[in-house]
């Protein structure tokens, strides 16, 4: 019998020395930031779609957003908590002659790393004023997995619905089957990011404090002025205008 390849030491070893590593409790951390910004650049290079990142979800949001858009405009993104900006990466591969206009709110930190992937479609703002300012209106806003870390989401949500967007996509929510509640996530570092970890990275625990909102207020927040378009298994929902 061939233990190792049940036993998988190398694996097993990297989660031992992540188990053993002080864990990262700061979003703003360097060493998440440059992380995501490495991978980001690595994986800025591919050429074809990598459909396992659940990005179907998203191309199918901007599919909308791009077919009620006004002809001949740019299809306008507020991507809230977009990292470094790899969800732009895949809407380019998908949708190669469509004309994207992309704004990117993340982290002070995150901000700053990210500058310097900037184009002339795609850049990168501390708050959804300032990127809402740039697009000048939203078609299309996109939520990955960002609205449970912040210390306002409701706020956050009101502040979204306010710009209006043709389409909304909330993707890998966290919310409550009960009242609204703060709680507690653990990860692993190089969970974090596109793609492969680049090499010179120790894995180590990220713990994180994030707000599980009410599932019922959440969709209540959305009743007046958008339909519900998809919903799966209740991470992911997306919504257009009525």
């Amino acid at each position: 019998m061939r233990l190792g390849k049940y036993l998988q030491p190398r694996k097993y070893l990297a989660r031992l020395q992540a188990a053993l590593a002080k864990p990262i409790t700061d979003y703003e951390a360097d060493t998440l930031t440059e992380l995501v910004y490495q991978k980001t650049v690595a994986f800025n290079r591919t050429t074809t779609l990598d459909l396992s990142m659940g990005s179907e979800r998203l191309l199918l949001a901007l599919g909308i957003a791009l077919a009620e858009g006004a002809r001949g405009e740019p299809c306008r993104v507020l991507d809230f908590g977009g990292a470094c900006g790899v969800h732009h990466t895949l809407a380019a591969l998908m949708f190669p002659d469509a004309a994207l206009r992309w704004a990117v709110v993340e982290t002070p930190s995150m901000v700053r790393k990210a500058r310097s992937l900037e184009t002339e479609t795609l850049k990168f703002f501390e708050s959804i004023k300032a990127a809402s300012a740039w697009l000048d209106s939203v078609d299309l806003v996109n939520n990955n997995s960002a609205l449970q870390y912040v210390d306002d989401p409701l706020g956050v949500i009101h502040e979204l619905l306010a710009l209006a967007p043709k389409v909304l996509l909330w993707e890998r929510m966290m919310l409550s089957s009960g009242a609204t509640h703060v709680d507690q996530q653990r990860s692993l570092l190089f969970d974090h990011g596109p793609g492969a970890v680049p090499a010179g990275f120790r894995n180590r625990k990220v713990v994180n404090k994030i707000t599980r909102l009410s599932r019922d207020e959440f969709l209540r927040m959305h009743e007046a002025g958008y339909r519900l378009r998809c919903q799966a298994e209740q991470r992911t929902y997306l919504f257009s205008r009525r």
